[in-house]
């Protein structure tokens, strides 16, 4: 099917919009979307200093790519690039690959990193509004702040976020901020800016536009429970149901905020 704009071959169809994409529209829409989300939560800030989780997978390679399209010519911006070390070959070559074709500085957390050991101490199981990657974001956390960076940029996306409103919803808990610190740290921003995109398109757009750079990126894996498979059954009937979904989350956090 042709490019809906351009009529040049699509690439992607997007259910929720019903647009036909070609390469080119595909990347100006992903790009806008990501763009539009970290304009309207004010989380680019001149003089900030950026680390971009990088695992290696398709996701993460997309957003290192993002964040580098947004702020890799300006000058009053720091941006590094952190892994923490994985017994996964492909991931970590991956990770090296892009950063270097980037020009992006990439640190790699060691598995014996003592920072890390004793922040794992303080975080508390709920730190993280995605239980699957509580561990993972605790110790990114960690590091952030131990290299004095300001803002930890992650890659979850839209069915991450609206999983985490579902299960908010059904656990009763409460939203959380964007930022999280422990008794120890600072507050470290947390910032996602595929937030309204959807998983399947950084996995696109890693495929199509950095093929040079991540040879082995297939699609990220997750591990499916009750809730996720719910969701994922409930998108592939109503497409705008995570959009719905998220858009809650986002007005019950906004509610919280102007009240707490």
């Amino acid at each position: 099917m042709g490019c809906s704009k351009c009529g040049r071959p699509g690439v992607i169809f997007q259910e929720y919009s019903g647009l036909h994409l070609c390469q080119q529209h595909f990347r100006q829409d992903l790009l806008h979307k990501a763009k539009k989300t970290v304009r309207q939560n004010h989380w680019l800030v001149p003089g900030t200093r950026y680390a971009v989780a990088l695992s290696g997978g398709p996701a993460s390679c997309a957003l290192l790519d993002f964040m580098h399209t947004l702020v890799g010519e300006r000058t009053d911006i720091s941006l590094i690039a952190v892994t923490l070390h994985n017994n996964e070959p492909d991931s970590m070559e991956n990770a090296k690959t892009i950063t270097e074709s980037l020009g992006i500085p990439w640190f790699i957390v060691p598995d014996d990193n003592a920072e890390i050991q004793r922040g794992n101490r303080f975080c508390a199981p709920d730190g993280s509004p995605f239980p699957a990657h509580a561990s993972t974001e605790c110790q990114l956390r960690h590091v952030a702040e131990q290299m004095k960076f300001d803002a930890l940029v992650l890659g979850y996306t839209l069915e991450d976020h609206a999983e985490w409103v579902l299960r908010n919803a059904i656990s009763g808990n409460t939203y959380h901020k964007s930022g999280y610190a422990t008794k120890t740290l600072k507050r470290v921003q947390i910032t996602r800016p595929f937030m309204h995109i959807p998983r399947k398109e950084p996995d696109l757009y890693t495929q199509i536009f950095l093929n040079g750079c991540v040879e082995n990126a297939g699609a990220d894996t997750r591990v499916d429970d009750p809730i996720s498979l719910l969701l994922a059954r409930l998108y592939n009937r109503h497409p705008g149901v995570p959009y719905a979904l998220v858009n809650i989350g986002e007005q019950v956090r906004q509610f919280r905020d102007r009240v707490s």
